[in-house]
């Protein structure tokens, strides 16, 4: 039902797409109608008063709302993966969030530029971090930070749940592209973290958790910041699908890539999450597979983009440059580095010694 909901937001979400663009924000009304489609729900556990849907729908969801605008898209997708996150945290910090606002939404920056100190009650969090995107739609952050002993040594990188009292929001996003996801810096300055509110890199998920969390982490991450592209360039296709004309050689490649990986995508998430049935943490195989896939849904998807840009000439029609910015601007999240991922695969495939962390 959710994708269905979803599906009959798009047209108004196509039509403020150049608003959203031009004015850098995505209006709080198309927030508000995908709480109600249920699409924020999709990855928060039932006991929260979520759906827990599978992966493959919230990615599809979110790649049907990233055709219809890529900012509101990439938005999207990003607010609604940290419900996901969230649920690997103590109970205690759900309903913190959940029992209060069933509606509230996170946003995060797992850079580890805060300070995290332990003192009596848990632990005080100072920070800085950039491109915390969807930080006005926000009533919670989740902060990477380094915990520090008495010392002052490192002892684990860990993220830190912080209330929309607690921290502070810098507007300072300007992209040339995904003018609208609002990824502003935020501060946190001696703020007190309960213990249960934090979640260290090193934690396992509980054993008693549904299989949806007990995916590896940079499962749903890296696919979320790379399904938003997938969609744009479908939305651009189907938009100016009329007025194609030929030769179709190089279009028909393109797209029939973008095609071949969301079914690509598709079986990896199939069988990633029949090993968090069985509790069975993926092969390396399958991990690579995954990221290599995943940047190469990617790449695929800017070739698509990049043919109507080449067929425009100098003269871009709004549409096309705004997509065409979009994706250029997506190319820089660390998630879509197609030449660190594939350098790592073609090491792991020829039998050389993996030493670069990517999964």
């Amino acid at each position: 039902m959710t994708i269905e909901a979803v599906r009959a937001l798009l047209p108004a979400i196509a039509e403020a797409a150049a608003d959203v663009d031009r004015n850098g924000a995505v209006d709080a009304d198309i927030i508000g109608g995908l709480h109600d489609a249920g699409f924020f729900a999709m990855l928060r556990p039932t006991a929260f008063g979520g759906s827990q849907s599978d992966p493959d729908e919230y990615l599809t969801a979110s790649r049907d709302i990233a055709a219809a605008c890529t900012s509101t898209g990439w938005l999207a997708a990003m607010l609604g993966v940290h419900a996901w996150h969230l649920a690997l945290f103590d109970e205690q910090a759900q309903r913190d969030v959940w029992a209060a606002d069933p509606r509230a939404l996170l946003c995060e920056s797992y850079a580890p530029t805060g300070r995290l100190e332990q003192v009596n009650g848990g632990f005080r969090l100072s920070g800085r971090w950039s491109r915390c995107a969807g930080a006005q739609h926000a009533s919670w952050l989740m902060a990477g930070a380094v915990l520090v002993g008495e010392d002052g040594a490192a002892q684990d990188f860990t993220v830190a749940l912080v209330p929309r009292e607690d921290f502070t929001i810098e507007p300072s996003w300007n992209g040339v592209g995904l003018r609208g996801i609002g990824a502003d810096e935020v501060v946190v300055s001696g703020a007190l973290v309960p213990r249960y509110r934090t979640f260290g890199v090193t934690q396992q998920p509980r054993a008693t958790l549904a299989p949806l969390y007990r995916l590896p982490q940079t499962v749903l991450y890296t696919h979320a910041g790379t399904v938003p592209v997938v969609g744009a360039a479908l939305g651009l296709l189907a938009a100016r699908r009329p007025d194609i004309t030929g030769p179709l050689d190089a279009i028909a490649v393109a797209s029939t890539g973008v095609q071949l990986s969301i079914r690509q995508i598709r079986r990896n998430l199939n069988e990633f999450m029949d090993c968090a049935a069985r509790d069975a943490f993926p092969a390396a195989e399958l991990l690579l597979r995954g990221r290599r896939d995943q940047v190469v849904a990617f790449e695929r998807a800017v070739q698509v983009v990049r043919w109507f840009v080449e067929r425009s000439g100098p003269d871009l029609d709004g549409l096309v440059d705004r997509v065409w910015r979009d994706v250029q601007t997506a190319h820089m999240h660390v998630s879509n580095d197609a030449e660190r991922v594939l350098s790592v695969v073609g090491q792991f495939a020829f039998g050389l010694k993996v030493d670069e962390f990517i999964l």
